[in-house]
């Protein structure tokens, strides 16, 4: 009997460190953004982990940063918010608003990201960018741009225009998109570099100048 009962602690052991369905539950986490704290309500069934190392090796009641980029972005699916990190500052312990940049094991920025920003623009605006994006992906841009100005298609379906400042406000001033105007804003242009992220229908402008 001794034995039998060992054999089914070591099963149920199993079963939470594999995240069984059956220990999934609403829970919470708090951290703090731009300085003030928030308390934040999830499902544990929802792909809002960042990796099996944050679920089970991070304090539970610090918000991973996949949980805090879901919190910021409620109108992106999983998948689309993969283009963006968790922007975390440890001397603070404080996030800022997400970042475009590549995801360490906990979700947040594996390296210094640019600091997004949701631009006000319209549905044909957001596709006038991805066209933009394409002809970049295809070097059919001018010869003066195409040096200046990259476009990536990532991994999440997002359109990632990059480049410096000057030449990002140009090209998309002559577009007519929004987007272009937000650009050339003086904390924008104090940036050496910029990126344009098109995902979901949204725009996001990210900027070194945070």
């Amino acid at each position: 009997m001794r034995f039998r009962a060992i054999i089914a602690g070591m099963t149920m052991a199993i079963a939470w460190l594999c995240g069984a369905p059956a220990m999934a539950a609403p829970t919470q986490c708090t951290t703090k953004i731009d300085g003030q704290s928030v308390t934040i309500f999830y499902d544990d069934e929802e792909p809002t982990y960042s990796s099996f190392r944050e679920r089970f090796f991070s304090r539970r009641n610090t918000c991973p940063g996949a949980v805090v980029i879901t919190y910021l972005m409620p109108d992106l699916t999983a998948e689309e918010r993969l283009v963006f990190c968790a922007n975390y500052d440890p001397d603070t312990q404080s996030h800022s608003q997400p970042a475009q940049g590549r995801r360490d094991a906990f979700g947040r920025c594996a390296e210094p990201s640019r600091t997004c920003s949701l631009v006000n623009t319209t549905k044909q605006e957001a596709l006038a960018l991805v066209g933009i994006g394409e002809q970049a992906e295809q070097g059919s841009l001018s010869d003066r741009l195409s040096s200046t100005v990259s476009a990536v298609t990532h991994s999440s379906g997002a359109m990632v225009l990059s480049g410096n400042t000057a030449s990002l406000s140009s090209l998309l001033s002559s577009a007519g998109t929004a987007i272009g105007t937000a650009l050339g804003t003086p904390a924008v242009l104090a940036g050496a570099a910029a990126s344009v992220v098109v995902i979901g229908g949204a725009v996001y402008l990210c900027s070194d100048a945070g």
